[in-house]
């Protein structure tokens, strides 16, 4: 193979991390709650996937002597781009709202209970009778 008609492996390889660092987040890191929370190791797999693909299209312009794909380098770039970018949109935009709540009231009748306030007095059910009491169950986000 002459110096002219290198391939331009990284065309693939940075799209191919790129999706990589996206699949194993899913598949094995996101159950951890240090490594869902913050993806130390997926951002840094992401990011090098587009530094690849943007190797891969400087390859491909400024050393077009030696290396292919002045179409397909772009493209690969493009592509870890939209891989990076839906990674970053999900992990800090979409996984950061608070979960979808059904926002139909359920009226039912709650059994006796007590329980202690902020000021160390005891609070039953039964001391707000013949009075609507609502009893909300936050699942608070932080």
């Amino acid at each position: 193979m002459s110096a002219a008609t290198r391939r331009n492996h990284l065309i693939w390889i940075g799209p191919l991390v790129g999706f990589a660092a996206i699949l194993s987040y899913f598949m094995v890191f996101a159950r951890f709650p240090d490594l869902r929370d913050f993806p130390w190791v997926n951002f840094p797999m992401a990011l090098l996937g587009v530094g690849l693909s943007a190797t891969a299209v400087w390859r491909a312009f400024r050393r077009s002597d030696i290396f292919r794909g002045k179409i397909l380098a772009p493209l690969g770039l493009v592509i870890s781009l939209i891989f990076g970018c839906f990674f970053l949109y999900y992990i800090f935009g979409l996984s950061s709202l608070p979960g979808a709540s059904d926002t139909t009231l359920q009226l039912t009748e709650a059994p006796e209970f007590s329980l202690t306030s902020s000021d160390g007095t005891t609070v039953r059910l039964s001391d707000f009778q013949g009075r609507n009491v609502a009893l909300i169950f936050y699942r608070g986000f932080w």
